[in-house]
């Protein structure tokens, strides 16, 4: 089979096209043929040595979408059908053939293609736990969402509009149309000196939750826009910040995508209040150039490879 593959952990450069024996499934695994590879700073992240633990030659590619080749026992799937899935943390996806677990695996959305399924996966799945299973969000409830036109955060707002609550975006004012058209109720640039002020006066009091994909000073900075008492959760830092004041209580998490919360994506996304949005879409042969486009940190929504159609 075809693959994007590094042989040593070097950066996006280390990343070469080669041919990898096509692999077989095991017990509670299934062989999809991938159509569709998302591409998120998660790769970048291993290609960088960022994670320990990764075995060489390593192909990136954490989440994917396509059609059951074969299964073994237990996988819980017939070759045909159509699936996404989270390979997360062994990699893959950027191949013709991948081994996803039962458990990481549902059925595919209906109504979406296998470029918007597999760009849903991470950043999806990531967005639901933030919200809904870890900071609690209800209908009613106000959500500050930074670093929101990326992956994870389009679809947060999507996702808190979906429950009934009010999101509020942060993001360089190139995408405040982008998000107010997926349902942000106001959209703050990061750089405006009175940004939180802002959102006070938006929200007086301050809002009920903030979730946070971008770390550092916006981070810090958002805190302060959250109301007493309120929460914060933080995505993928080591750690919450040093301190959290006026009661609020926060946590950092790094998601777990299983198959209980791809099938709640697909419910929403069937439903049509969920729809992936994906700025490009590009061939197995334009790894590099995808990885190096996620790395910039300024792609809206997802990019992600078109592989085997």
């Amino acid at each position: 089979m075809r693959v994007a593959l590094a042989e040593e952990l070097g950066g996006v450069d280390s990343v070469e096209l080669g041919e990898r024996p096509d692999p077989a499934p095991a017990a509670g695994q299934a062989l999809v043929r991938v159509h569709g590879a998302g591409v998120g700073p998660w790769d970048v992240g291993f290609l960088s040595g960022g994670f320990p633990g990764v075995a060489l030659p390593f192909v990136p590619g954490q989440e994917v979408a396509g059609v059951v080749e074969a299964a073994g026992d237990g996988a819980g799937v017939q070759p045909g059908d159509r699936v996404y899935a989270s390979l997360f943390p062994a990699g893959g996806g950027f191949a013709e053939l991948a081994l996803a677990l039962a458990d990481r695996l549902a059925p595919m959305p209906g109504r979406l293609g296998f470029a918007e399924a597999a760009g849903l996966v991470i950043g999806g799945g990531t967005a639901y736990e933030g919200l809904v299973d870890k900071g609690r969000l209800k209908a009613g409830e106000t959500v500050l969402i930074t670093a929101a036109a990326g992956g994870v955060g389009s679809a947060a707002v999507q996702i808190a509009a979906a429950v009934g609550a009010r999101p509020l975006g942060v993001a360089s004012p190139a995408n405040h149309d982008y998000l107010r058209s997926l349902g942000a109720s106001e959209v703050l640039h990061y750089h405006a000196a009175d940004w939180v002020q802002q959102v006070r006066a938006a929200v007086p009091g301050g809002v009920d939750l903030l979730l946070d994909g971008a770390g550092g000073q916006t981070r810090d900075e958002a805190l302060g826009a959250v109301r007493d008492s309120g929460r914060a959760i933080f995505i993928v830092l080591q750690s919450t910040p040093a301190q959290l004041e006026r009661g609020i209580t926060g946590e950092s998490f790094a998601a777990h995508v299983n198959r209980q919360r791809l099938e709640q994506l697909g419910r929403l996304a069937d439903a049509g209040t969920l729809r992936p949005q994906v700025e490009a879409v590009l061939s197995l042969e334009q790894a590099r150039d995808a990885l190096t486009r996620v790395a910039g940190r300024h792609t809206r929504g997802k990019i992600v490879l078109q592989i085997g159609q």
